[in-house]
């Protein structure tokens, strides 16, 4: 019996002792470790230089007859919302968000949402009112689209790798000044308007908003589109600042001029003339050249990675968005929506090598996406038969030696292989960009 009680003692402290060196080698491991990788580029950002110049000496031809059928597409699909007389959606696919009233989510402060907080949000989006305002507006600075009228933040597990910041689950997206908009209907705290893009749907703050009415629209329609093809400059009128304007806005021009809109404090919007160097926008469509690739990528560079572009910076479909803005190609919004108006080539079935021999073979430099679910990139070439992709990146995947997932934070805008973070200490080689591309698109290459 005394043997029996000295065996129960002995495995309860072989277990304590089991649990002490678990936590003591985790800390080992994450202090150790980890403090390096946050401190360290992954080798591709050393290896290839982040300089688009370095890729751009041999360019693809653009037909100019695809190019110009792309950019009359480009500027319908713009102005779209303006020839809309209602939102085709349907109430059950405008209160999608709803169901995370269900779902535990945290909110600004690392807590868990009330399903309280959730009911006011619901209560406030006001529904019930769904497609009776119908009025055609713009926006008269950047802003975003919000998936609640709040600008409170929605995030799954902050402990979790992937989620907490920059996931917020109520950022639909960024969208630029002189965006055209159609209004649904407005919150019931009136502060918030439900509005469709020509991209995506969701919830604008009031005062980033003007009605428009004919004048302003045949002002704006007037066949003669400029586009920034610099990023981050500001514009001012007579001295005043108006806002910073990101790569990929559009900007009518008038007798040289160009066009935005001032909003009145009771909404109506009226037409705003602004000086612009000629050095910041370019008429629409820019040529495909070497000098031109290589400045708008290298605008793009190193920007922050931001999830539904907030705070002003991109994520990975952003980035391609407007990166083709200004050769007058008009990208949906999300990673998967990008890939459908094109002929799409799948290669998920392929090995890595496979799928890296068949990019050399098919994709075509600057004019090619590469997708896997959840992102894309742009295909810029090879070096040493290295496929190289231009792309904002959140981080490489990582597997811990207790098999949980973490980060290798890159969270920029970046040039690399389909290698990226081969080397990094825990690397996922199943969830590498190579291992999860499924297909490539050229955006030359319209559905039939």
């Amino acid at each position: 019996m005394l043997e029996s009680i000295n065996l129960r003692f002995y495995r309860i402290f072989m277990k304590k002792v089991y649990f002490i060196f678990t936590i003591l080698f985790s800390t080992f491991l994450f202090f150790g470790c980890a403090s390096k990788q946050l401190d360290t580029e992954v080798n591709d950002l050393k290896i290839y230089k982040q300089d688009a110049k370095e890729y751009t000496s041999t360019m693809p031809t653009f037909n100019k007859n695809i190019q110009e059928k792309l950019n009359k597409e480009f500027d319908e699909r713009y102005f779209k919302p303006w020839h809309k007389e209602k939102f085709k959606a349907s109430i059950k696919d405008v209160t999608w968000q709803f169901k995370y009233k269900n779902d535990k989510v945290y909110g600004d402060n690392n807590r868990v949402i009330s399903k309280k907080w959730f009911e006011e949000q619901i209560n406030n989006s006001n529904f019930e009112k769904y497609n009776t305002f119908l009025r055609k507006a713009i926006t008269v600075k950047n802003s975003n689209l919000r998936v609640f009228p709040t600008n409170s933040k929605i995030f799954y597990n902050p402990s979790v790798a992937g989620e907490g910041f920059p996931f917020d689950y109520n950022q639909n997206t960024g969208i630029k000044i002189n965006s055209p908009i159609l209004i649904s209907h407005f919150s019931k705290d009136r502060a918030w308007a439900y509005v469709l893009s020509s991209f995506a749907k969701g919830w604008i703050e009031v005062n980033d908003l003007a009605y428009v009415d004919n004048k302003i629209i045949n002002f704006f329609e007037n066949q003669n589109y400029y586009v920034a093809i610099k990023d981050n400059f500001p514009i001012y009128k007579k001295g005043i600042f108006l806002e910073y304007i990101k790569l990929g806005t559009i900007f009518p021009v008038k007798n040289n001029k160009a066009i935005t809109v001032g909003r009145y404090a009771n909404n109506h919007g009226y037409i705003r003339v602004v000086e612009i160097p000629s050095l910041y926008i370019s008429k629409k469509p820019i040529e495909l050249s070497e000098n031109n690739v290589s400045n708008i990528i290298n605008e793009l560079l190193k920007e922050p990675y931001g999830w539904g572009e907030a705070l002003s910076h991109r994520d990975c479909s952003a980035l391609t968005k407007d990166y083709f803005a200004p050769f007058g190609i008009n990208l949906k919004r999300n990673s998967y929506g990008q890939t459908l108006d094109y002929r799409y080539l799948d290669i998920s079935s392929l090995t890595n090598k496979k799928k890296k021999e068949f990019i050399l073979e098919n994709a075509i430099p600057f004019l090619t996406l590469a997708y896997m679910k959840g992102h894309i990139m742009i295909y810029i070439g090879q070096k040493n038969n290295e496929p190289l992709f231009f792309h904002n990146v959140w981080g490489v995947k990582t597997k811990d030696f207790f098999g949980n997932d973490g980060r290798k934070i890159v969270g920029k805008a970046v040039i690399t292989t389909l290698n990226m973070g081969e080397e990094v200490e825990g690397f996922d080689d199943k969830r590498s960009l190579a291992s999860r591309l499924l297909g490539i698109i050229n955006v030359t290459q319209k559905k039939e």
